[in-house]
């Protein structure tokens, strides 16, 4: 309570996913999308392929993405099925994990995409592919064929009877290059899949776990990236542990071993302190 009662704040509603890029890059990113296929994947031309569920709300289609627990078995399956739509557009479908796939292209479309995370939990209709009409109607043409194609899938219905969301789409993006910075950190903690790459990207050593972490800093830049809440879990000792790790970083730079602390709650905003703050009285 007293870092966020000390610290200056500032509005920030820049997703998870975009900050941690932006952590790691020289120039924030400022497009919809956010390059991060050729995180899974060497080859030339990938896409992200993501599964995820489309709801119809009235008159606009929402996109779910999160916690869909999907299986390694029900991945393998969805992308065989999926595979010949694809095979006939001259893709190929590949797992990178259970819920994070790619495409391969023989040439990139011309086209702008919007990444997962910004349209997660939202509306899709302004987030659709854009650019070359001609290209654009094709690729919304195989996007409808997908959906059609798992509509009734016994996959699905499975999933629906073990109180799972069905699978009923994909959704593409990652577009462009990814040019992160060697180096960008000292040192990186946390079990999120995106820090663990550009981590590895950057040639930085990184801990999965904060009890394999120092918290002891003495130069340089850290990042830690906490665990979402499991408010259906033990999310208090979650809390505990955050709290743990705050009181040694306070600490720290109450005693000006720690230049600043900058402490980011995605889509909220961000709270800085420097050792200044910590002794304010108010």
């Amino acid at each position: 309570q007293k870092i966020f009662n000390k610290a200056a704040f500032t509005t920030n509603e820049t997703s998870l996913e975009r900050s941690l890029i932006n952590h790691f890059t020289a120039m924030p990113q400022t497009t919809s999308d956010l390059p991060l296929a050729s995180l899974r994947s060497e080859q030339q031309n990938v896409l992200c392929a993501d599964p995820c569920y489309l709801h119809a709300d009235r008159d606009r289609l929402l996109l779910f993405s999160d916690s869909l627990d999907i299986t390694e078995e029900e991945a393998d399956e969805l992308i065989s099925t999926i595979q010949p739509l694809l095979t006939e557009f001259g893709a190929n479908l590949e797992k990178y994990n259970s819920d994070q796939w790619f495409i391969s292209l023989a040439a990139m479309p011309e086209l702008d995409f919007t990444a997962l995370a910004e349209v997660s939990g939202k509306a899709v209709h302004n987030s659709l592919p854009s650019g070359d009409e001609q290209t654009r109607l094709a690729w919304l043409r195989l996007w409808n064929e997908i959906q059609m194609l798992l509509f009734d899938l016994p996959l699905n219905e499975q999933r629906q009877q073990q109180g799972k969301l069905p699978i009923n789409s994909l959704w593409f993006w990652g577009k462009g290059e990814l040019n992160v910075q060697p180096h960008a950190w000292q040192s990186t903690v946390g079990g999120n899949v995106l820090l663990q790459q550009l981590a590895n990207q950057a040639n930085i050593e990184h801990k999965s776990t904060l009890e394999q972490a120092d918290l002891i800093y003495t130069s340089g830049k850290h990042l830690i990236v906490f665990k979402p809440l499991e408010l259906e879990g033990d999310w208090q000792q979650q809390l505990t542990v955050i709290d743990h790790v705050l009181a040694t970083v306070w600490q720290q730079l109450k005693w000006h071993k720690l230049a600043k602390v900058s402490l980011e709650i995605p889509n909220y905003g961000c709270y800085q302190l420097t050792p200044f703050n910590c002794w304010k009285p108010w």
